[in-house]
């Protein structure tokens, strides 16, 4: 029993070793557990000769699924349930159930309705429980967390429901309701699925993987499939077929395998530290905690040493494709940028000055700005190896993108340095959003430095405001002509061009001078002498097929939003639209394209060749279809869909939905009606997520369907009425609406008066740190509608009331400026001057940068 062959051992014996093994439990695993009378669990066809007996029929060993299909209309669910109760609830598990939670596993799904493995005792980890029939899809929470998930619901809890027979497997299947069911298919993909005691004859997980797969004998990659059952050689070419690898024992044959190959256990902290020695650091200095093994998890170390060592390591074709693939866009990584392959630009010479003095002065933070595809963040990686280089024993931090605390994950490298200074790099700043600065502050000033990066206008219009006054901040320029000659090196190198090579170097500089664009866009350029423009255009025209264009739109959304999408929900948007090639089809036509991040994310190349493709290349209604498909992704998990995903999924979901980029897109190609479609397409999925009906609400407002708008907002604040930008929209577009009506009745009154309410409030308990501003939205909206409404008493007393508001407010902006000088004005001479703020008060301009604190 248990036979397997070498090759397959190490690939079983390695997914459980990196916790990357997904349990699909069968009856079989529940077989030697003990029920509440202390016999053996009654399966298959003992149970289905009880049930028989309770229906009053003859039992003549039929399948389990036959006699409940049977029993169904004579039997009486009562029976049935006080049934299940005693059969499957109280179970005392197996020796060899016991120890199969000394192992941590990716996830565990079970088609038994019993509770043995709730019963299991002291397990290595912590364990949730969800009911496949009821419950909503949870985010993988890492490695110290095991998600149980009863697929057929549980005897426990027999108001959801169960499975049972073909009936409800149909019922399921037509409904499409086994969100559960989807993830289990998308975990099959991503990682190594192992069964035990089941006969993979489950209706609906083989509708899931049908429909990932190209064809119906195509591979999701290696599954393991443990059985004692007896297979014929057919049968078993069959599974070979489908890469499912066939070994004959039991749970307790596995239990004794996994103890000779791995070892009688593998926690959470043994696989951790195996995976990153950021984590074998920590556990060897302090005893953590599980929650900072998690926080652990998403923290790197870099040293000069061994980035030097990987980029050694690229040579000879490795080092061609790598090269290219970044001075065509790819993003810069520790290894590339431990290279000789990106230049030491001028700039970067004065970004190495200021973070040097920034790092050494113990600043809370040093973050750099610049343009997208300028250079910065190749640069300031070139600048932190430079310095640990210099600074011999010192260590960089990498905060990876999906860190869940930033603030815990500051703590524990605090912990790790008592008596000295960190460096921890949080790459892009925009990831963090509102909680930077207050976690930045978290800790005592020259604890540690954090280094960071920004696009410019996110620095000037939100950034700053957060961060400026503790923040070294340092704006990285264009390159300039002393570049010139080490940027055409490294295009000669690496970069195929016939004609560039043809020319003299004099010739070279002058094309490379020619372009005033951003790097990334000039190298683009010298080397294709085409505009950058027209050659993204025909790259993105060249694609073999829609499918492959899809699926690029896909990943290219997630680019623009700047966090990626994961490999499993990409496949699973890509399969909805997909109308021939597999996902791995698509995905090998899209090399060089479309790429793995430092995270295991999706992105394409770079964010400004995607952008033009979108914006102004693709079919618009493709990209609407591929912004519907990815937003279908989160339907399986709970509302609001923010509080439940991550922060780069949330970060995503927010980007798709964002009225300002769907409403841009519309407008720039007339395409109002099917840029709705994006919100059309969930008013039911969606209907309790206040952000999804408040950028309903601001579309339909952008493009004047204000009376629509309304209801939209007024259905936000309903799904979550504490969204203070909700609750600002609503009373700007009340004032709004006042204003176009035609007469001044008990409406208007109405209108004008619940939205001054609702403003005046905001503004008295707004903080320093908000993006918008009431005060503002009171200057324009309320004054201007009494105005119109010929109530010029009323807004005189407004405008003084504002006036003096105004006056006793701490921060200065230029559209609180501008506000100021509207009321004096018109309270001095009594006319009114109309003014176009930007939509929700938010400001266009914010204070200019600077260079220190």
């Amino acid at each position: 029993m248990f036979e397997i062959s070498e090759h397959e051992s190490n690939l079983l014996q390695k997914a459980v070793k990196d916790g990357n093994a997904v349990l699909l439990l069968g009856a079989g695993t529940s077989a030697t557990s003990l029920n509440a009378q202390g016999q053996t669990v009654k399966l298959g066809k003992a149970l289905a000769g009880e049930l028989a007996g309770m229906a009053g029929f003859p039992y003549a060993n039929e399948d389990l699924p036959d006699v409940i299909q049977a029993v169904g209309p004579r039997g009486s669910e009562v029976q049935l349930h006080q049934l299940f109760r005693k059969e499957f609830t109280r179970i005392v598990p197996a020796a060899e159930l016991n120890e199969l939670f000394q192992y941590s596993w990716r996830r565990l799904y079970t088609w038994n309705i019993d509770d043995a493995i709730e019963n299991v005792r002291s397990p290595v980890q912590l364990r949730r429980y969800y009911n496949g029939l009821n419950d909503k899809v949870a985010i993988d929470e890492g490695i110290e967390y095991l998600h149980v998930i009863h697929l057929h619901g549980e005897a426990s809890k027999p108001e959801h429901g169960f499975i049972f027979s073909p009936s409800e497997y149909n019922r399921r299947l037509n409904n499409d309701k086994h969100d559960w069911y989807r993830q289990a298919a998308a975990d099959y993909a991503a990682h190594v699925p192992v069964f035990i005691g089941s006969t993979l004859k489950e209706p609906i997980l083989s509708a899931e993987l049908d429909r990932a797969r190209p064809n119906a004998n195509a591979s999701l990659g290696t599954a393991f499939l443990i059985t004692p059952d007896q297979f014929t050689a057919l049968q078993k070419a069959a599974y070979q077929a489908r890469n499912i690898v066939v070994v004959q024992g039991t749970l307790a044959d596995f239990i004794e395998w996994l103890g000779k190959a791995v070892g009688r256990g593998m926690s959470p902290l043994e696989i951790s530290k195996e995976k990153n020695s950021f984590t074998e650091t920590v556990a060897s200095r302090i005893s953590p905690t599980r929650a900072e093994i998690s926080t652990a998890n998403s923290i790197l170390v870099h040293t000069w040493q061994d980035a030097k060592n990987k980029a050694d390591e690229l040579q000879g074709l490795k080092r061609q494709q790598a090269a290219r693939a970044f001075l065509e866009g790819e993003p810069p990584s520790w290894k590339i940028a431990a290279s000789d392959i990106p230049v030491w630009l001028s700039a970067t010479d004065e970004l190495y000055e200021a973070l040097s003095s920034s790092i050494d002065a113990g600043d809370r933070m040093f973050l750099v700005y610049g343009q997208s595809g300028s250079g910065k963040t190749t640069a300031l990686l070139q600048a932190l190896l430079r310095y640990v280089r210099e600074h011999d024993g010192r260590a960089i931090y990498e905060l990876k993108g999906d860190v869940k605390s930033l603030r815990s994950s500051l703590e524990l490298i605090a912990r790790l340095h008592k008596d000295d200074h960190a460096i921890v790099y949080v790459g892009d700043a925009f990831i963090y959003g509102d909680a930077l600065g207050e976690d930045a502050l978290a800790l005592p000033r020259g604890k540690l430095t954090l280094i960071s990066s920004a696009r410019s206008n996110e620095w000037r219009q939100h950034i700053e405001r957060r961060v400026g006054d503790f923040t070294t901040s340092f704006e990285f320029q264009r390159f300039v002509k002393k570049d010139y000659p080490a940027l055409i090196e490294k295009l000669l190198q690496y970069v195929p061009s016939p004609r560039f090579l043809k020319m003299s170097p004099n010739e070279r500089a002058q094309k490379l001078a020619t372009s005033q664009e951003q790097l990334l866009i000039a190298l683009k350029e010298t080397t294709a002498s085409e505009k950058f423009t027209k050659v993204i255009t025909d790259e993105y025209e060249r694609l073999s097929d829609n499918d492959t264009k899809a699926l690029f739109l896909i990943v290219g959304l997630a680019t623009i939003s700047r966090t990626g999408i994961s490999r499993a929900a990409a496949r699973e948007a890509y399969n909805r639209l997909r109308m021939g090639s597999s996902f791995e089809g698509a995905m090998r036509q899209l090399e060089g394209i479309v790429s793995e991040n430092a995270i295991g994310r999706l992105v394409a190349r770079h964010e400004l060749y995607v952008r033009h493709i979108v914006e102004n290349v693709a079919d618009f209604s493709a990209v609407v279809d591929a912004a519907i498909e990815t937003l279908r992704t989160y339907t399986k998990y709970a509302l609001p869909v923010v509080k439940n995903v991550d922060r780069l999924d949330g970060l995503l979901f927010k980007f798709i939905l964002n009225h300002n980029f769907i409403g841009e897109l519309a407008r720039r190609r007339n395409e109002v009606e099917e840029g709705l479609r994006v919100f059309q397409s969930f008013e039911i999925e969606f209907q309790l997520d206040g952000h999804f009906w408040l950028q309903y609400g601001q579309y339909l407002v952008m493009f004047g369907e204000l009376e629509p708008a309304l209801h939209a907002l007024e259905k936000s604040i309903a799904a979550y009425p504490e969204n203070i930008f909700a609750v600002h929209a609503l009373a700007d577009l009340q004032l709004r609406v006042a204003h176009n009506r035609n007469i001044y009745d008990a409406t208007t009154v109405a209108l004008i008066g619940d939205a001054v309410e609702t403003l005046e409030g905001l503004h008295a308990a707004q903080s320093d740190d908000t993006d918008f501003y009431p005060i503002v939205t009171l200057a324009d909206r309320h004054v201007s509608a009494l105005i119109k409404h010929g109530q010029g008493k009323s807004a005189l007393s407004a405008a003084q009331r504002y006036f003096r508001l105004i006056e006793a407010m701490r921060r200065t902006d230029m559209q609180i400026d501008r506000a100021r000088e509207r009321f004096a004005h018109y309270i001095t001479h009594g006319t009114w001057e109309k003014s176009k703020p930007s939509q929700n008060g938010q400001p266009k301009h914010r204070r200019r940068a600077r260079f220190g604190r």
